[in-house]
């Protein structure tokens, strides 16, 4: 079954309509779109942000709410799935359908491209005025958000020792012991890197590299590094050391005084899909359900959703006051520049 035109601009226009318009205007296009999107079968989504784990259980649950459409889960670094996505492309082996990722780079360049496919979710009405409008051409959008902040480990770190500001990643105290994900890898990492040198200047990479930085991949693997002991503090994501400490793990984590780094996922459909259909209606999913946002909750990630609630300790959209945040632009100019300054400070 293929969407007519009323019902694809429906679908497409309620995004324009205010949220509980948009919401019963989504309802009533899915159920076509779910049709459609059950002669595909599956899609194939490379993303980013999400731990391994929680990718999975994002696909498990879309198909368990569209059964009939399978998702097939690649999840890598960012750099490293820009990677396999141009190789793909260039091999002329059109493998992803919907691409998430942390880098808004990728984006300008993959839209400058023209392999984006121009679709406004209906969801995006839906979604926090903050994280709105990401293209204003509606080639790609907001999908997740999470916040980078000082973590640390509970059983080394204690009272006044406690890190209070992003600089105190320099402090000579933490030689040796301070984590911190590779720009050259990481999208986080890149966007956190370009905030750190607005605040500090192009030497801050060398003052890291002087005190010995344990440098990983992912900010995913601060969190790991932390908890193990092997380092005591980090740049990491606030959402994730939240859900690991309530799970007993020892380590905490705290918005510096300069204010979080907010790192926003986009997600767009590549246009040489061959099952749009299926991720059309997975970006809806992604954008706006319920299922994302329960997910979002139990995962204590940061919903995107207007009045979606965070977990304890986690701030969300509405309760966060200051936010460094990179630009687009921004991040298409000065990623390149912020790896050049990091890899001439520690040499990788």
């Amino acid at each position: 079954m293929r969407l007519n035109r009323r019902q694809f601009h429906a679908l497409a226009g309620a995004a324009a309509l205010t949220p509980w318009a948009a919401a019963q205007a989504q309802s009533a296009s899915l159920d076509a779109l779910h049709a459609a999107a059950r002669k595909e079968g599956e899609l194939t989504w490379y993303t980013v942000p999400q731990t391994s784990e929680i990718a999975e259980k994002m696909g498990r649950t879309f198909t368990a709410r569209y059964p009939g459409v399978k998702v097939n889960v690649v999840r890598t670094t960012a750099q490293v799935a820009f990677q396999r996505l141009n190789q793909d492309l260039r091999a002329g082996t059109p493998n992803c359908d919907v691409f998430t990722s942390t880098d808004l780079a990728h984006y300008v360049d993959l839209k400058g491209r023209n392999l984006l496919l121009k679709f406004t979710p209906a969801a995006v009405a839906l979604q926090h005025k903050r994280v709105q409008n990401m293209d204003p051409d509606g080639y790609f959008h907001a999908s997740s958000c999470f916040m980078m902040g000082l973590i640390y480990n509970t059983a080394k770190v204690k009272g006044a020792a406690i890190p209070s500001s992003w600089n105190d990643l320099a402090d000579p105290k933490w030689a040796g012991l301070a984590a911190m994900a590779h720009p050259a890898y990481s999208g986080a990492a890149g966007a956190w890197c370009i905030e750190m040198r607005k605040l500090y200047g192009d030497g801050v990479f060398k003052k890291f590299a002087a005190n010995k930085a344990h440098v990983g991949r992912s900010t995913i693997d601060a969190v790991t590094t932390v908890i193990s002991g092997e380092c005591s503090v980090s740049a990491g994501p606030m959402s994730l050391a939240a859900l690991q400490a309530s799970k007993g793990n020892p380590i905490a984590t705290l918005v510096p005084k300069e204010g979080p780094v907010l790192i926003l996922s986009p997600t767009a459909i590549m246009a040489g899909s061959k099952r749009p259909n299926a991720a059309k209606l997975f970006l809806e999913w992604q954008l706006g359900s319920d299922d994302t946002a329960r997910i979002a909750y139990e995962e204590f990630g940061v919903s995107l959703r207007v009045g979606a609630k965070s977990a304890p300790g986690v701030p969300g959209l509405t309760d966060a006051g200051t936010l460094l945040a990179p630009t687009p632009p921004q991040m298409v100019v000065q990623i390149p520049k912020v790896i050049e300054l990091w890899k001439d400070a520690f040499g990788v």
